[in-house]
């Protein structure tokens, strides 16, 4: 285990390919690809897009954070974590208010999160990374069945916020199926960032647009707060082996260190599949899962502060093996944080060239804060609800650093002839990013499925309270038995659950990339045609 960067150089070509959680993000990255851009270039524009036409999930008022792999060997985090506006206290900020509304915001990250990937990483002008995204909230997009069953879900809420309900509401009903939802707001906004860089949303016009609207409507983001911002920081990975393959993720506040245990926790859970039985491997990613999260409660980080000291120990072999003994014996279940409800989104890119982007974007809850600014056409996130009001490093707080389960991974071959990528990928889902980013690794490196069939596979997830969700695919007695040994409560849930998480993936064979869209989402994947690539 380490956090050193992985530098080596590529074994063999990639082919390119790119899995969003919307066709048309993954048009808008094959797009870029096709035009000459890099793998950077093509996961900020479909971020852009994403941003656009899964509103319920990201936007301009979120927060990104991507693991880049270049083609020379480099592995670097970009983290675009956000944190509290600066008069944010217990006092200025009620347990309600943390909930939703103007005043469960942090500053939104990911404008100049993108930005920056673009302009050190990237290839093609600016404009044209935006430009798919402009394009569709200009035109629009149809409304799919999962986006009107997520607006029904929240238009309660909505319909409390003149600007939510004008922009995401028809008549303060959810859109209909196929509807095309138009977005000029939104599509002015992003032109103006075209124009003038993602700087104007911190400083300039539209800076003074957003604090003025946070005035009218009582929020505590000002001038100040959007100037202070300094923009994402790049950090070392942190990285861990698992049945011999190299598993590289986010440090904190991302939940990188989480996937990482959790594969650990299953590697000593489960040290022989071939002898394992599928329902002991479940109920071994069951029991890694939950004592992931009990290790995170345990150990609250802060952003920077996960030195390769603390790593070591973490994710070393006699403090996973204490912790699989403890989970061999059943959970000690006991006081539960509660199960946020966050939803976020995540996209992969691969280009020919080498270079691999995983990117995990969000505005928190479905919807976010389900108030949005009506003149710029976008909603707040309500990242402030992921703030403790005890003792903590996230404890809320002027300033204070937002909690993340977000996890963008990359699984590597090394050996002394090169690094071969495996897979890259990430998922939405608050907690059940790790749980089913574990399913979907262990998928593949355990049973040998291909990245499509692991990304359809059923699953389940662990809670703290000691309840199992699982899909009903998997919904047996002899699993269901094995499980009522370790955990008092299993809930059955539909097939492809949206409660389960949303994997975006690519697989990288020797002769081929495979993309892998997630079901429980409107996603979709492709992979371009060798030699379709132009280098601009």
């Amino acid at each position: 285990m380490s956090c050193v960067p992985v530098r080596s150089r590529l074994r063999e070509p990639i082919q390119a390919g790119v899995s969003t959680a919307f066709p048309l993000a993954t048009q808008a990255g094959t797009s870029i690809l096709h035009q000459g851009g890099n793998a950077i270039d093509a996961a900020v524009a479909a971020a852009w897009a994403l941003s656009v036409c899964e509103p319920s999930a990201s936007g301009l008022g979120g927060q990104t954070t991507l693991l880049l792999s270049t083609a020379d060997g480099r592995t670097r985090v970009i983290d675009g974590h956000s944190h509290a506006p600066r008069l944010t206290s217990e006092r200025t900020v009620s347990r309600q208010q943390q909930q939703r509304g103007h005043r469960s915001c942090t500053i939104p990250s990911t404008p100049a999160t993108l930005q920056y990937a673009h302009r050190k990483y990237g290839r093609l002008t600016w404009q044209q990374v935006l430009a798919p995204a402009a394009s569709i909230a200009e035109h629009g997009f149809s409304v799919t069945a999962l986006q009107r069953k997520q607006t029904e879900w929240v238009k309660k809420s909505l319909r409390e916020d003149r600007a939510a309900s004008t922009l995401f509401l028809r008549g303060g009903e959810a859109p209909q199926v196929g509807e095309v939802l138009r977005q000029p707001q939104l599509a002015e906004t992003l032109g103006r960032m075209a124009a003038r860089g993602a700087d104007d949303f911190y400083q300039g016009d539209l800076a003074r647009a957003i604090a003025e609207d946070m005035r009218v409507n009582d929020g505590l983001i000002d001038e100040e707060d959007l100037a202070a911002f300094s923009g994402p920081v790049e950090r070392t990975p942190l990285s861990a082996t698992f049945r011999g393959l190299e598993v590289v993720s986010v440090p904190p506040p991302g939940g990188g260190l989480q996937i990482l245990l959790a594969l650990k926790l299953l590697e000593r859970l489960v040290p022989s599949v071939a002898r394992t039985s599928l329902e002991d491997w479940y109920t071994a990613i069951a029991l890694s899962t939950y004592g992931t999260f009990r290790a995170r409660e345990s150990f609250p980080l802060m952003p920077g502060q996960m030195s390769s000291g603390l790593a070591s120990y973490l994710l070393g072999e006699d403090h996973v093996a204490k912790l699989a003994e403890i989970l061999r014996r059943g959970p000690q279940l006991g006081a539960a944080a509660c199960e946020e409800p966050g939803d976020t989104t995540h996209l992969t890119v691969a280009d020919a060239e080498g270079n691999v982007v995983a990117l995990t974007q969000s505005i928190q809850s479905v919807f976010g804060a389900k108030v949005a600014n009506e003149k710029l056409g976008f909603l707040y996130n309500n990242y402030l609800r992921t703030c403790p009001r005890y003792p903590h490093p996230s404890r809320l707080a002027s300033n204070c650093p937002s909690r993340s389960n977000a996890s963008p991974v990359l699984v590597l071959d090394r050996d002394r002839n090169g690094t071969r990528p495996v897979l890259a990928l990430g998922s939405a889902g608050s907690r059940r990013i790790t749980s089913s980013l574990l399913q979907v690794i262990g998928n593949v490196v355990d049973r040998g499925m291909s990245v499509e069939e692991a990304v359809d596979a059923p699953r389940l997830h662990a809670l703290l309270s000691g309840t199992v969700w699982l899909e009903e695919r998997i919904a047996h007695p002899p699993l269901l038995e094995r499980l009522r040994q370790r955990f008092p409560e299993s809930v059955i849930k539909a097939p492809f659950s949206f409660a389960m998480g949303a994997v975006h993936a690519l697989q990288f064979l020797p002769d081929a990339t495979l993309a892998a869209a997630d079901p429980r989402r409107n996603g979709t994947g492709a992979v371009l045609p060798r030699q379709t690539q132009v280098k601009s």
